[in-house]
């Protein structure tokens, strides 16, 4: 995934049952101010602070929960690009999906799922153009760089949930996505060259999550990390890594009675 993965993306729609607010399906949205830096052979940049919102699904049943969560296409949002008299921008999208097993008598979960993201990213870079004989007015040529890729792989998850009081909890998720992979389609469009080009990458991820319970909807605050990291096939160099940290702040509601 060549960008900045700014926008990344998370929300948080949250649980289920039969009886209880939080035993049901629910519905939720998610704001994530997310932050953090993204890296290139080129230099590594900070990406700009973004409200990024994400949906998410969340079915229980008996000692388990199904969740989806995911981002609609995000941006194109600009940012530094570390080259000079550059620019770029990254348009970005995110799905995910978990079964979650709640081990019985004990406060752990263990998961098993997917996540892809799709992103495009172009960068444009600007030269002094070749002028023989002389210009009255300065010239300059524009070459644009159109990068596409999906990346997609498993993950597996482990969490730790504290009940603090009947309308309160706070959780803890960790997932790892080991191996992933992906095809970025790079197009040139001053020269028409295209190229492909494979890489792999991994990713390790984490929440912290505080809800409350109202009769009618659950909030919930708390703060997001992902690190990916992705290396070229072809050689074993960096393609990029994406350092995000995403405080958010959610609200989700039941489905059903």
């Amino acid at each position: 995934m060549r960008s900045a993965c700014a926008a990344v993306f998370i929300a948080v729609f949250v649980c289920a049952g039969v009886s209880r607010a939080d035993d049901r399906p629910s519905l939720g949205l998610t704001l994530n101010a997310s932050t953090g830096t993204h890296e290139e052979s080129t230099g590594r940049q900070s990406v700009p602070l973004l409200p990024i919102p994400l949906f998410d699904l969340r079915v229980p049943f008996k000692q388990f929960e199904l969740e989806v969560e995911g981002v609609p296409s995000f941006g194109p949002v600009g940012y530094d690009s570390g080259i000079a008299a550059a620019t770029r921008s990254t348009k970005i999208s995110y799905a995910f999906g978990t079964l979650r097993y709640r081990i019985p008598n004990t406060r752990w979960s263990a998961g098993l799922g997917a996540l892809v993201y799709n992103q495009e990213t172009v960068t444009k870079r600007t030269f002094p153009a070749a002028c023989p004989g002389g210009c009255s007015t300065p010239q300059t040529v524009t070459i644009t760089e159109d990068d596409r890729s999906r990346v997609g792989g498993m993950r597996y998850e482990i969490g730790y949930a504290i009940p603090l009081s009947e309308q309160r909890s706070l959780s803890l998720q960790v997932g790892v996505a080991p191996s992933m992979h992906a095809t970025i389609h790079e197009m040139i469009s001053s020269f028409t060259q295209t190229f492909d080009e494979p890489e792999s990458s991994s990713q390790v991820d984490g929440q912290l999550r505080y809800a409350v319970r109202t009769r009618s909807v659950t909030w919930a605050y708390g703060i997001r990390y992902i690190n990916y990291l992705a290396h070229f096939d072809s050689n074993g160099a960096l393609s990029d890594r994406n350092t995000l940290v995403m405080p958010f702040v959610g609200v989700s509601f039941p489905l059903g009675r």
